[in-house]
């Protein structure tokens, strides 16, 4: 008998072992989850501009996310409203331990982005210079000493360069060893820069070659199209611990109708989910059923997607939540404003 009981208390130990071990490694898949709805207005701050007190009611929101155990893909597989996918559709090529200040670093620019196209889009001027802005930096980098993520390079040699495509195409031109100069604006001034002419600074740089073709010239450096601008007035937006750019249309959105002193909304919830761009081109995101279930959660009655994410949306909308699919800023403030003329 005794040794029966010693038998059991083995194989239990060995259970909950096993147990123990399946809900701390994590699985090569990550589950996306609805997660919160929140009010933009509460986030953004506009100082000596005609505002109001009067909130409108726009919602921004995100969605769970995270990597699983083999114990919760049991319970996520069960649920209608997770998605399971491989790490790799969410990491890409980003280490794991990059993830979260990439996504915070997008964050920034989707802000950077918002002021830009809401400001413009109610006609104020920006003194807008377009350029490739610094979006990472390679170890390896010969420019890691110099460059910092968010300077935005405004020029080669004598050349004005105007999108990240220009750069790659100027840079190209030149071969490993040769010296370039360039001229940029720092992170720190790319947005609500001082004067346009003391804010850009000048380097040289020599180029290196490039680690998988010697022949071709390097400085290791990740980019993208960006922007520096002038605010008639300061323009910001707290997200503590909030990464991604998907948040950028509900921003612009949300800065528009606080200078319109709530007036864009009509008292109406709405929400809205797509990445902007300085000029108000709206863009894709992930994770839209789960987004939707979380605004419709949160009081939503409308809610505006990207094009390439209507159906998406529409899959997991009751009839109380209308659906709009928008391109650009102006077409998303045309439907909110269509939305609360016929609803009130």
């Amino acid at each position: 008998m005794k040794s029966k009981s010693k038998k059991r208390i083995v194989t239990a130990i060995i259970a909950l072992v096993v147990l123990l071990i399946l809900s701390l490694v994590n699985l090569p898949e990550w589950a996306i989850a609805p997660g919160k709805a929140q009010e933009v207005a509460k986030l953004i701050t506009i100082n000596g501009a005609r505002d109001s007190s009067k909130s409108g009611h726009i919602l921004m929101t995100d969605v769970s996310l995270g990597p699983v155990s083999p114990i919760q893909w049991l319970f996520d597989k069960t649920d209608p409203n997770i998605d399971l996918v491989p790490s790799s559709a969410i990491l890409g090529t980003t280490p794991p331990s990059s993830f979260i200040p990439a996504q915070l670093d997008e964050m920034k620019q989707s802000k950077q982005a918002a002021t830009v196209a809401a400001l413009s889009y109610l006609g104020y001027n920006l003194d807008i210079i377009h350029g490739a802005i610094v979006a990472g930096i390679a170890k390896v980098s010969v420019v890691s000493s110099i460059l910092h993520p968010g300077d935005l390079i405004t020029r080669v040699n004598k050349v004005t360069i105007s999108s990240a495509e220009q750069f790659v195409s100027v840079i190209s031109g030149f071969k490993p060893k040769e010296s370039v100069t360039l001229g940029y604006i720092p992170a720190a001034l790319v947005a609500n820069r001082g004067s346009s002419n003391s804010a850009q600074k000048v380097v040289s740089v020599t180029l290196g070659s490039h680690p998988g073709e010697p022949s071709k010239p390097y400085l290791g450096i990740d980019i993208s199209n960006g922007v520096s601008y002038r605010t008639p007035f300061p323009v910001s937006i707290s997200t503590p611990g909030i990464g991604g750019p998907s948040a950028g249309l509900a921003f612009t959105l949300g800065i528009i109708d606080r200078l319109l002193g709530g007036g864009l909304t009509r008292g109406n919830t709405i929400a809205a989910t797509g990445t902007i761009s300085p000029d108000g081109s709206v863009g894709d995101v992930g994770g839209v059923p789960q987004k939707t279930i979380a605004v419709e959660r949160a009081g939503a009655k409308l809610f505006l997607v990207p094009p390439q994410e209507y159906k998406a949306a529409m899959s997991k909308a009751t009839p109380q939540l209308k659906i709009e699919a928008v391109s650009t800023i102006k077409q998303a403030v045309a439907d909110v404003e269509k939305f609360g003329s016929s609803s009130s």
